[in-house]
């Protein structure tokens, strides 16, 4: 009778670990541990990938990136609000402030419409725009203009912000190169003991007929990751492995 094959599973990556896990786990369920015989083995194996799943299932976007998304509609409005006082100030009566309004307009002018830039891109260049504003003359003309406690405002929620995405990214590489990988080392060692449970089983002659076709079953998936692996350890050889392209196994 057939065994299990074996699957070098450090080899896997993580969506591709938790996918085989996970069909593993489904299968198992299908059939019943019970069917199987192998309900000794099967409760630290189902509580294990509850453990990975919690683990890979992170926000990727984490809870802090509607924050990120409030913080930055906050300073493109600020943003927007200066500027359009610059240019409002263009056409005052009274000419100190008009002139102060074309010395600042022309800083804005310098680095354009930001609010079209991407999170970091526009963080930074507010960041230079703030400096400038900030230099001695500038911040006279801003004075001038009334306009020194607006870009006051629009700095502290640059400099917000700021913090909060190197929070965000901090906590997403945290959670991604730490709780994975404890949670695959959890999980591998009670994959192991059912595929010995089930070994056994068929060694002593004992295997039920619902457990041989669950070996059969396992060993179609099995040869599939291993083909994968194969083919990326070419790939791997050839010089050409990339990004991971790792395509999902076929549903039965």
């Amino acid at each position: 009778m057939e065994k299990i094959i074996k699957l070098i599973l450090s080899q896997l990556r993580n969506n591709e670990h938790y996918q085989f896990m996970s069909d593993v786990k489904n299968a198992v369920d299908a059939a019943t541990p019970a069917a199987l015989n192998l309900e000794t083995v099967y409760n630290d194996f189902s509580t294990a990938h509850a453990g990975l799943n919690s683990a890979l299932l992170v926000d990727q976007g984490s809870t802090k990136t509607e924050q990120l998304m409030e913080l930055d509609i906050l300073r493109d409005r600020s943003w927007s609000a200066v500027y359009a006082r610059v240019k409002a100030t263009l056409t005052c009566p009274i000419e100190t402030e008009v002139e102060a309004a074309k010395a600042v307009k022309r800083i804005f002018d310098l680095y354009g419409n930001m609010r079209t830039l991407s999170y970091n891109e526009e963080s930074a260049a507010l960041t230079n725009l703030l400096e400038d504003l900030e230099k001695p003359k500038n911040a006279a003309h801003c004075t001038t203009m009334g306009i020194s406690s607006w870009i006051a405002a629009l700095k502290q929620q640059n400099t917000d912000f700021v913090a909060l995405i190197d929070a965000r990214n901090t906590e997403l590489a945290n959670r991604q190169s730490g709780d994975v990988k404890a949670a695959r080392d959890i999980i591998d060692p009670t994959y192991e003991k059912l595929v010995k449970r089930a070994n056994a089983l068929v060694e002593l002659e004992m295997a039920s007929t619902e457990l041989q076709s669950f070996i059969r079953e396992l060993n179609q998936r099995i040869k599939y990751y291993k083909e994968t692996l194969a083919a990326r350890s070419g790939r791997s050889e050839a010089g050409e492995e990339g990004q991971d392209t790792t395509e999902v196994p076929p549903e039965d």
